[in-house]
């Protein structure tokens, strides 16, 4: 009956642990950077705006963020091209690019890309912007 016992115990365990397993800095980014795009897409400016660093919230509003992005309304598709990741014995700094298409109001579809610098900080990884920018 032990047996038994342990055999139905064991292979959850093992299945759990497998769902530990932990990202690499560039998935874990460009996880993040994923989810803030689909906010600033849909234009939830108060969940992209929890993606920028403490800092940068600690001086900036939301209302100031919004203002940042307000072009954000004629991107057509966002897409992550590549990422990567420095570790560091100061900061842990990771560069996402993406390509976005967006079309201005009377105007052909053009193609940019956007260079983003994300910041580890106390375990989470935040994206850096510029203050008053």
């Amino acid at each position: 009956m032990r047996k038994l016992f342990l055999l139905g115990f064991f292979p959850p365990l093992l299945g759990g642990c497998a769902t530990l397993e932990s990202k690499s800095p560039e998935q874990a980014v460009a996880e993040r950077s994923r989810l803030r795009i689909d906010a600033l897409m849909d234009r939830n400016y108060e969940v992209a705006y929890a993606f920028a660093t403490p800092g940068y919230r600690s001086t900036e509003g939301v209302i100031k963020y919004t203002s940042r992005w307000a072009g954000v309304g004629m991107w057509r598709t966002a897409d992550i091209s590549s990422e990567s990741c420095e570790p560091s014995d100061v900061i842990d700094r990771c560069k996402v690019w993406l390509e976005v298409d967006y079309q201005a109001p009377g105007f052909e579809p053009v193609t940019t890309a956007i260079d983003e610098d994300w910041l580890l900080i106390d375990g989470e990884w935040y994206l850096y912007q510029k203050i008053g920018e």
